[in-house]
């Protein structure tokens, strides 16, 4: 079979999708969305769905302004795939507590929220007095907390779908089961792609495979130094939620969705193409709810996941266009922040490809800087 399209997307993760549903609304092309696996396949590792501005100390100022610009659209985003699909991604303001237990911790969290008030002067500090009463079953170790009543979260199985159902609905052709297995290149374009259902002529190229990037690249002769970061995750149910808000203590957190379940992550593990959920990982994180909430030491198990971030080197995703490759663009390394930025990367892809600005400065995100390494 052979098959044309002015644009077409290979990888049916959450940032293909999103930049489906971002092409596809504004219209004028045709699109078709290549997926080796099923849509969304990695999406389960990200059901905590968690939106915020990242906390960590020295976290650079261009991902809390990518994060910035995603929570800024989210909104309008969800209204509009409700809209079109009538699939509800659940976004909804939980708020966060970000937990200091030492004096060490204190001092991390005070100055995370220092920066974090230069974006959202609602972060502020609570004593352990006040922490008690937001959250009563927490452990009595905690010292005290940076609350943040504005965090969100999505339930992201959801929002993935939404993306790609309103994407199909739109006019995209989604073609799952379907992988790359060359790339006609002449004069420095992709002219075509041979899959395992046929040929496919391509206008324009968007390379949006996640952890796979760099082996992808190197078909390409392009240098994409993303590789996999293993995050596992638990889900615990009660009759009693415990917690009202998303708690974190470092990098792990607890969050409640809206059924009442609890999850929580995450570990982060840089590690082969190995999606299995391993021991360690699990008594990780079965300790570290415990430790936080006591009463989940009685929570019922429900199930455990595992899956592969796209880690890239230097910490900075990349979104662009590839070099030396006129007609590809480039959107993956997005690491633990798919969720919290597919919003954006699907409109910035929008925006370059209909030559317009885009709502932020992404000179960093340029996946031409690593011209030249190896």
């Amino acid at each position: 079979m052979r098959d044309s399209a002015d644009i077409v997307i290979v990888g049916g993760g959450i940032i293909g999708c999103s930049i489906a549903y971002h092409l596809a609304v504004r219209g004028g092309r045709s699109v078709v969305l290549l997926e080796r696996d099923r849509v969304g396949g990695q999406a389960l590792i990200a059901w905590s769905g968690l939106l915020a501005l990242p906390p960590e100390e020295g976290t650079p100022a261009p991902l809390r302004d990518l994060a910035a610009a995603s929570l800024a659209i989210y909104p309008t985003v969800v209204g509009d795939l409700i809209e079109r699909t009538g699939i509800d991604p659940e976004l909804r303001r939980s708020g966060a507590i970000h937990l200091a237990a030492t004096d060490q911790e204190e001092a991390v969290v005070r100055t995370e929220l220092a920066a974090l008030q230069h974006w959202d002067d609602r972060y502020r500090w609570v004593e352990k007095n006040e922490l008690s009463e937001l959250e009563p079953e927490l452990a009595g170790h905690f010292r005290g907390a940076m609350y943040a009543p504005g965090e969100c979260n999505i339930l992201s199985p959801r929002l993935v779908r939404a993306y790609a159902h309103a994407a199909a609905g739109a006019g995209v052709r989604m073609r799952e089961v379907t992988e790359v297995r060359e790339f006609k290149v002449e004069d420095g374009r992709i002219t075509g792609l041979v899959t395992t259902t046929g040929e496919l002529n391509a206008g324009m190229v968007i390379l949006a495979v996640g952890a796979w990037s760099g082996s992808l690249g190197r078909r390409l002769g392009v240098t994409l130094p993303v590789g996999p970061l293993r995050g596992q995750i638990i889900r615990l149910s009660t009759w009693n939620v415990p917690v009202r808000h998303t708690v974190y203590h470092g990098v792990s957190y607890i969050t409640p969705k809206s059924d009442g379940l609890l999850a929580i992550g995450s570990t982060e593990e840089v590690a082969s193409f190995d999606r299995r959920v391993t021991n360690a990982g699990l008594a990780f994180l079965t300790r570290f709810a415990a430790e936080t909430v006591p009463v989940l030491s009685d929570a019922t198990f429900l199930d455990a996941w595992a899956g592969l971030r796209p880690l890239p080197i230097d910490g900075l995703p990349l979104i662009g266009w590839a070099p030396g490759l006129e007609n590809v663009m480039v959107a993956t390394g997005h690491a633990r922040n798919g969720v919290l930025w597919s919003a954006i990367t699907g409109r910035i892809v929008a925006d370059l490809l209909d030559g317009n600005e885009p709502p932020l400065d992404i000179g960093p995100f340029n996946p031409a800087r690593f011209v030249g390494s190896s």
